[in-house]
């Protein structure tokens, strides 16, 4: 009777979630997305480079996520649109990259794998459900 009587007089307060990996991920996606621009501009080098359209996607993703990791640091509210276009072309790149894999398959070459799409893939899922449950932190 006095716990019940105790907790009822209590204000419900709800402690903001924490927001470490946000800001981990707002650090760590700014350095791998330069690298992602210069690796993609370093293969249309090559004699022998990517089709356009995966080098398209991948410029892509590494121009999106220059933005995106200063909005994650900042906790913007922008954030959250370019996680799902970051998630949107990473499906369309492993839609695209798995058959290629899959022809590939017993290649030694690295068109034989499409474990960078699915790492991505998962990334991105995984970061729309945490920043979703994060959106009111998002000024």
């Amino acid at each position: 009777m006095i716990m019940k009587a105790a907790m009822e007089s209590r204000p419900e307060t709800s402690k903001p979630l924490p927001y470490r990996w946000g800001y981990f991920q707002g650090v760590a996606i700014i350095p791998f997305s330069l690298l992602m621009v210069l690796g993609t501009v370093f293969d249309l080098l090559k004699i022998h480079h990517d089709p356009w359209y995966l080098t398209s996607i991948g410029l892509l993703m590494g121009l999106v996520g220059l933005p995106l990791g200063v909005g994650l640091l900042q906790k913007k509210k922008y954030a959250l649109s370019l996680i799902y276009l970051m998630f949107a072309l990473a499906l369309l790149q492993a839609a695209i990259q798995l058959p290629i894999a899959m022809i590939h398959f017993a290649d030694q070459s690295d068109k034989g794998s499409a474990f960078f799409e699915a790492w991505m893939l998962l990334l991105w899922l995984l970061s729309m459900v945490y920043y979703r449950k994060r959106r009111e932190q998002l000024t």
